[in-house]
């Protein structure tokens, strides 16, 4: 994605001031106090942007799923009311949110360019309990920042290049995840490897809406999938030909990554749920997946497709019924 010389500087302000300003947290007071009641804090994630969106209201966290936000669950509980404030910001050129109990640095985020957009929630006053750990992806435009309960997640990322940014606030109670859509994760659990599987086959059940993988009799996986529309799926017995990382079919409007052919080299093909022209995940057409749904190829979930691409031999026999 390109990026303006103006989003540059802005960037680049940004950027430094999150590294200057340490994430301080208000020492409790005497006088503090949470309030008796908790908010849950929900979590969302947007797979095209790679950005954790959090909120407290119902109806926004309903009107982004609707848009294609993935809902990821409760990330936690904070009070309805405390001494201090998390503020939240929006870039404007990223799309990117940012959220701060520092009144220095949503100042200076401010004067960067950054809008502020009020109070998103509070963080504990006097419950230590539930840290909220703060990491930055210095390579990322959107989703620059997470924010996590979870110590194992915070770690990972930081294993991964992000920078540890310490605690961003605290809440008062835990959160409860909801497992990720069907389109965004493996159908079966681990992936067999396809190099030491004899007799290797792949089976398309059109009734079923499945895909599976077979070594003599023996259905060694089952793939959830998508087969076409009004029975535009071809029946038969073929191989499997030529592969590629991703395409684009402007008649269609849509494209998808990680596909292998089986029929009419690139005609018919195994492959993700479908992207659009910038090569986004088209969440609604993801959430089809084990209904038939495509002009005539068999969509996979993504990690599955990825799967097939990476290890799936050519000339391995295809039965479609």
């Amino acid at each position: 994605m390109g990026v303006t010389r103006s989003f540059a500087k802005m960037w680049a302000i940004a950027v430094a001031v999150v590294m200057a300003i340490a994430v301080a947290l208000p020492a409790p007071s005497a006088s503090a106090a949470d309030s008796s009641e908790s908010v849950d804090m929900y979590r969302l994630y947007n797979l095209n942007s790679g950005e954790h969106f959090y909120t407290a209201n119902k109806t926004e966290r309903d009107g982004l799923e609707s848009a294609g936000w993935i809902y990821e669950g409760i990330g936690w509980k904070a009070p309805v009311r405390s001494s201090t404030p998390v503020y939240r910001l929006y870039n404007p050129q990223s799309g990117d949110h940012h959220y701060t109990v520092n009144a220095n640095e949503r100042d200076m985020l401010v004067a960067a360019g950054w809008r502020y957009e009020g109070i998103g929630w509070y963080s504990s006053d006097t419950n230590r309990d539930y840290p909220l750990y703060r990491q930055y992806n210095p390579n990322a435009v959107a989703g620059s920042h997470n924010y996590t309960l979870n110590n194992n997640e915070a770690r990972s990322l930081v294993n991964a290049g992000w920078h540890d940014e310490g605690i961003a606030w605290y809440g008062v109670g835990g959160g409860t995840s909801v497992p990720l859509p069907q389109f965004m994760r493996p159908s079966g659990g681990a992936y067999p490897n396809l190099a030491t599987v004899p007799n290797l086959s792949i089976e398309v059940s059109i009734a079923a809406q499945r895909v599976y993988v077979r070594s003599g009799m023996n259905t060694i996986y089952t793939m959830i999938a998508s087969t076409g529309m009004n029975n535009s799926t071809p029946r038969g017995t073929f191989r499997v030909q030529n592969r590629g990382g991703s395409f684009y079919n402007a008649r269609e409007g849509m494209g998808a990554n990680y596909w292998v052919s089986w029929k009419d080299w690139g005609v018919y093909l195994f492959h993700s749920v479908p992207t659009d022209v910038q090569g986004h995940y088209i969440v609604s057409e993801g959430r089809k997946l084990g209904r038939p749904a495509s002009h005539g190829c068999v969509r996979l979930s993504i990690p599955d497709a990825k799967w097939l691409y990476d290890q799936l031999p050519a000339n391995t026999p295809v039965t479609v019924h």
